[in-house]
C-alpha cells in the first residue's frame, strides 16, 4: 500500500527496517537461535552478521545503521509476539 505524503510523512529508515526485521523474522522462526541473536545485537554489523549474505538493505535506505537498528526491533517484536503466544497457549 502506498503511502499518501500529504497525509502522512515518509518512511523512515527505522520505519523500513521494523518491517523488513518483522518479515524476514516470519520467514525464519524455526532458527530460533539466529533470531535470538539478531534481537540482541548491539551494532549494525552484529546485525547484519547474523543474516544470510544474501539479504541486502535497500539502496533507497540513508541511514544505515536506524535501519539496522529498526531490523533488530522488528525481529523482537516477531521473538515476543511468538512467546506470548506460546505461553498463553500453555
Amino acid at each position: 500500500m502506498e503511502r499518501d505524503p500529504l497525509i502522512q510523512s515518509p518512511r523512515t529508515a527505522l520505519d523500513q527496517g521494523l518491517e523488513h526485521g518483522f518479515r524476514w523474522a516470519q520467514a525464519h522462526l524455526t532458527d530460533r537461535a539466529r533470531l535470538g541473536r539478531v534481537a540482541r545485537a548491539h551494532t549494525a554489523a552484529e546485525v547484519v552478521g547474523n543474516l544470510d549474505p544474501t539479504f541486502q538493505m535497500p539502496d533507497e535506505v540513508a541511514d544505515s545503521v536506524a535501519y539496522w537498528s529498526g531490523f533488530a526491533h522488528g525481529v523482537q517484536r516477531v521473538l515476543r509476539a511468538t512467546a506470548d503466544a506460546s505461553t498463553s497457549q500453555a
